[in-house]
């Protein structure tokens, strides 16, 4: 299936380990722990059940009726027999049997169930992996902040979530990005410094980026830095102000695919999807929220944009293949405002049941940029730059609704409109498109086609690397999961290795079989890209107005998602498109 089997057929192995260690990583905590609005919610939840409360294993057997709530805290729960409100588990696995049925909801707060496929449940079903955190005050429990660690992890990793609650420094030494083309693999090395008090805290990062793609000779660019400081007032509401001192290569679209995702296609298949441009300077912020759901920023910054050129790092596989080109950029100094609105209610950030996402950003850019023109003169690629004066703005929003349309399957939907709002033509590092894996699969990322191409806006001329081009993109997906399950002697369940709660509480018994939940996924997209300017061809239209929809590429396409990996096929709804097979190391969106 050309270029895009090959790709995915060299990422398989690293796709397989990155996602065994990412569902390890979730079952034991997520990077950002339990959101604190809900380690709240469970904890009021438990306190007010009135029906049964219970610390410990509990099974409810067959014909049993419980009236009301049942509460578990350090079960696990077995369920037989019918409830006819709500059920609450707190590091509690739920074990569901053919003849369980639950009237309300089901939450499940670090612990997993088995059953969902057999069991009947009449509300909504939320599962929380991370575990809650929690001390007793008499017959009552209340949350403690989530430090991350839980029963099961390493003394090194317990210590180090510890640690995390209080005040902290350490020297870092990590990734600052994906493995690119222009870069190789660029390294922070630095100190990371967090002080934590009544009313906030305080944080301090100071990172030199190593950039390994080069030979750090002294005429290359090879050595960035990026200094962040943070104050926040408030635990849960408040505001936030920031500094930053940067010297850093930023993608262009980073929003399509994850850097893992960027950086394995580079690393092991000599594909890059992105384009990179330097960014120095520096920027002040301003944040104002509450919880985790709402969140509004500001920022300014003063800044210079450079082009970068393609180096050639290291891969496993392709080697001998040239790498694309990294195109080149309107290059100047830039003042850039921007303001940032953000809603998050989804259950859970990487594997979300229900809930909405919606992020709309607003941008605005004055200075003075050298546009580049390029041409080809005696076999050779020649580019002088232009100086113009501009001003423009640009806006961006990405709205995402979840939504559990029975208790194992869910109808999720996504609107992204992006581009030009006004002033100035956009700069060539802030245009966008729709082409490739990250968003319209059926169609190849950066693919020759003839005449106007309606991912990326190029109008059919020889640009090297062949950037996003178009002012403004609308993309419409819509996707239908169903769970998937692999389950072996669920039946076999033992108290012999039981592990005690970290409060002396009840043991949890562990089941003793091995199972894989994932889901089948079926799916569409729409979309497509245009310029704003005087009507007159397929590409251009004027600045109020959309496209038709029949105007829109379409595809449509299958897969398995097993929460750290996906395999899917897709086939673009047009003449020349071949059918294409790719590799998500996360939910498409």
């Amino acid at each position: 299936m050309r270029t895009s089997l090959a790709v995915a057929v060299a990422l398989l192995p690293a796709c397989a380990a990155a996602a065994t260690a990412q569902e390890r990583g979730d079952t034991l905590g997520g990077r950002r722990g339990l959101p604190r609005d809900v380690a709240r919610e469970a904890a009021a939840l438990f306190n007010a059940t009135t029906g049964l409360r219970v610390v410990g294993p509990l099974e409810i057997e067959a014909g049993r009726e419980v009236a009301g709530d049942v509460a578990v805290l350090n079960g696990p729960l077995t369920l037989d027999g019918h409830v006819t409100g709500r059920v609450i588990a707190l590091n509690s696995d739920v074990i569901l049997r053919p003849s369980a049925r639950i009237d309300g909801d089901l939450l499940v707060v670090g612990g997993e169930v088995a059953g969902r496929d057999v069991a009947e449940i009449g509300g909504e079903i939320r599962i929380y992996r991370d575990a809650l955190h929690y001390r007793q005050e008499g017959d009552q429990i209340v949350a403690e902040r989530d430090t991350l660690g839980y029963e099961g992890e390493p003394w090194w990793r317990r210590w180090e979530h510890r640690r995390s609650e209080g005040n902290w420094s350490k020297l870092q030494i990590a990734s600052a990005g994906a493995y690119n083309r222009v870069e190789g693999l660029p390294i922070n090395l630095g100190p990371q410094v967090n002080r934590r008090t009544s009313w906030g805290s305080t944080r301090l990062d100071a990172y030199a980026i190593f950039r390994t793609g080069s030979s750090f000779a002294s005429s290359d660019d090879d050595i960035g830095h990026n200094v962040r400081g943070e104050l926040q007032i408030g635990r849960f509401k408040g505001i936030t102000l920031g500094g930053r001192l940067f010297n850093v290569v930023d993608g262009v679209e980073p929003w399509q695919l994850s850097d893992l995702e960027v950086g394995l296609a580079s690393f092991l298949a000599h594909r890059d999807y992105r384009d990179y441009f330097e960014r120095h300077g520096g920027s002040v912020s301003g944040s104002v929220f509450a919880w985790r759901d709402v969140s509004l920023t500001g920022s300014f910054s003063d800044e210079r944009w450079l082009s970068r050129e393609t180096k050639n790092p290291f891969t496993l596989f392709r080697s001998e293949v040239d790498w694309r080109p990294n195109p080149a950029v309107e290059e100047g100094r830039m003042h850039v405002a921007t303001a940032t609105f953000a809603v998050d209610t989804r259950n859970d950030e990487e594997n979300p049941w229900s809930g909405w996402y919606i992020n709309a950003e607003w941008e605005r850019g004055a200075g003075t940029l050298q546009f580049p023109v390029t041409f080809i003169q005696n076999g050779q690629l020649v580019v002088f730059r232009t100086n113009r004066t501009t001003t423009y703005s640009r806006g961006f929003l990405d709205l995402r609704r979840y939504n559990r349309v029975s208790p194992d399957a869910q109808l999720n939907m996504r609107v992204l409109l992006g581009g030009w709002l006004g002033g100035d033509a956009l700069p060539i590092e802030r245009r966008l498109s729709v082409d490739g894996p990250g968003v319209m699969p059926g169609y190849g990322f950066r693919a020759q086609r003839d005449g106007a191409d309606l991912g990326t806006c190029t109008l059919g001329l020889a640009f090297p690397g062949q950037p996003a081009m178009c002012d403004r993109i609308a993309l419409l997906q819509a996707e239908y999961r169903g769970d998937l399950h692999f389950d072996f002697n669920p039946d076999w369940e033992s108290h012999d290795d039981v592990i005690g709660g970290r409060d002396g509480t009840a043991p949890r018994a562990r089941a003793h079989h091995f199972h894989r939940d994932g889901t089948w996924v079926v799916f569409a997209d729409a979309g497509r890209g245009w310029l704003v300017g005087t009507a007159g061809d397929s590409l251009t239209y004027a600045r109020d107005r959309i496209p038709p929809f029949s105007t829109f590429r379409t595809d449509l396409g299958a897969g398995v998602d097993f929460g750290g990996v996906g395999f899917y096929l897709a086939k673009a709804m047009s003449a020349g498109e071949p059918l294409r097979f790719f590799v998500r190391l996360r939910h498409r969106f």
